[in-house]
């Protein structure tokens, strides 16, 4: 598979993460794997055949042209792909939709839905941007210019974005209390703002973000152990784990094998 990543302009990083292209001919082939749980907010446009995915363990279906995919606290999708696959994708910061869009993140938890639902006619318009760019750079500069387009009608960052953001970047476990003390806002209003932009509690959004990065860990790693690889993500014990490993993919670690070792990490 041919993999393109670049990041955003210095100045957009407030708000996108990351781009992302991925592309190959699998034929009749079938490439699947499970979503689990997972802090991702990902706009996807397709160049070429769409993704197929099955929710909840239902029928497959084609994915929309352009979509928005939300964070995810559960196994709720499976993917399958076959034939051309070409695909784009923008990686926002955890409340960067929110700052760009101004919606309620909560109401994309668990969803999928045609970019046009969430963006009316903007998503048209950044989807025809980039199936009319004909290489991977201008694909990226083409989505930073909707993006600063967007952002001229948005407000400046806060402290929200701010503290979402430490939350992916920093290594360590942030403590959410110092995160609010930081923010200059009540423990209160911080919980209630945070659910709005990121569309989580600070908890779960933590949560989500430790057991994207074990997944990741034996993706890069397959020879290293679980008991290894949680303790060094400072879970509080091997049962701890395996309690968030059945929470955020529905099985024990011993059953992360098969499709498991297909997954693609966003950024990753």
């Amino acid at each position: 598979m041919d993999i393109k990543r670049a990041l955003p302009h210095p100045q957009l990083r407030g708000v996108l993460r990351a781009f992302e292209e991925r592309r190959v001919e699998l034929g009749s082939a079938v490439l699947a794997w499970p979503v689990a749980a997972r802090p991702h907010q990902i706009l996807i446009v397709h160049l070429a055949d769409p993704y197929r995915v099955r929710i909840d363990g239902g029928r497959a279906n084609a994915t929309p042209d352009t979509s928005i995919v939300g964070p995810q606290t559960y196994r709720r999708a499976h993917v399958c792909l076959s034939g051309s696959i070409h695909v784009f994708s923008i990686l926002f910061q955890p409340a960067g939709l929110n700052r760009l869009a101004g919606i309620d993140m909560a109401s994309l938890v668990n969803q999928d839905p045609a970019a046009s639902d969430v963006l009316g006619k903007s998503a048209t318009a950044v989807g025809d941007a980039v199936r009319l760019a004909p290489d991977f750079d201008l694909r990226v500069a083409a989505v930073e210019r909707w993006v600063e387009t967007m952002l001229e009608k948005r407000g400046p960052d806060c402290a929200i974005g701010v503290a979402s953001r430490r939350m992916i970047a920093v290594r360590d476990r942030s403590r959410i209390g110092d995160l609010v003390a930081n923010s200059g806002l009540s423990p209160s209003q911080f919980q209630r703002r945070f659910a709005t932009q990121v569309g989580m509690t600070p908890k779960l959004f933590a949560r989500t973000i430790w057991f994207d990065r074990a997944l990741i860990a034996r993706r890069d790693a397959p020879h290293r152990t679980w008991t290894d690889i949680a303790h060094e993500l400072g879970y509080f014990d091997q049962a701890h784990f395996i309690h968030e490993c059945r929470v955020f993919a529905g099985l024990p670690p011993t059953g992360l094998v098969g499709d498991w070792d297909n997954i693609f990490f966003p950024g990753g």
